[in-house]
């Protein structure tokens, strides 16, 4: 059998992330920086494959990273597919809480590499259904924890359990300079009593199956500048 190699998650910001896995690289959501306010930079990733989860300007700057001429663009691809060593699932979700017909719709893509899988839910606006979060189980979830375009933090918090997930990554929330009027990252934190939060230093981090944290965690990264 081929042996388990760890997944390294890393993120450029915002709701931008980075898997790679055997020297393979996968991105999610690219930004250019410059649109979500002052002093801040686009991602500094060559990836092999970029997702979009949906055409807003700060999720789908592919062309700040797809600068190679082999790199693979996926955009609002639904269904289960390869690419590489990444077996992805897209899932189409509601970006508001009318049935998409105030924002449209987003795709959520669940990235399992290496026995970890990664749901990525993009700007989900309203709570999962069931079908949907048992198509998106995961031990990883990164949620969009800023509100305002999104479902409300408590919401996204309840939405990573409903996917299993043991560890969350909270994206998409207001930093200093931010143009966009989010709710910064202490208002998701205020509904996170029952989880463990573990603050790094790092913009990533790795991960294998065995070392899946026995109590959820809430894993903050140092927001990339």
């Amino acid at each position: 059998m081929r042996s388990v190699s760890a997944v390294t998650i890393k993120w450029h910001g915002h709701a931008c992330f980075e898997i790679i896995y055997e020297g393979k690289r996968l991105l999610i959501d690219p930004h250019d920086g410059g649109s979500l306010g002052v002093g801040f930079a686009p991602p500094k990733a060559e990836p092999d494959y970029v997702l979009v989860s949906h055409e807003h300007y700060d999720h789908n700057a592919v062309e700040v990273v797809a600068k190679r001429r082999d790199t693979v663009v996926i955009r609002g691809r639904l269904g289960d597919f390869v690419l590489g060593p990444f077996r992805v699932r897209g899932v189409r979700l509601p970006h508001d809480e009318f049935g998409g017909r105030l924002r449209g719709f987003v795709v959520a893509y669940r990235v399992e590499a290496g026995g970890v899988a990664v749901t990525h839910l993009s700007d989900l606006g309203r709570p999962l259904e069931e079908g949907e979060a048992e198509h998106l189980r995961a031990d990883v979830a990164l949620v969009p924890a800023g509100g305002v375009y999104t479902l409300h933090p408590r919401r996204a918090l309840e939405a990573a359990e409903a996917i299993g997930a043991r560890v969350v990554v909270p994206m998409h929330y207001w930093v200093p300079g931010m143009q966009l009027p989010l709710e910064p990252l202490d208002e998701f934190l205020r509904y996170a009593k029952k989880w463990r939060v573990v603050r790094l230093e790092e913009t990533s981090f790795t991960l294998e199956p065995d070392g899946l944290p026995e109590r959820r965690t809430i894993v903050v990264l140092r927001y990339p500048r």
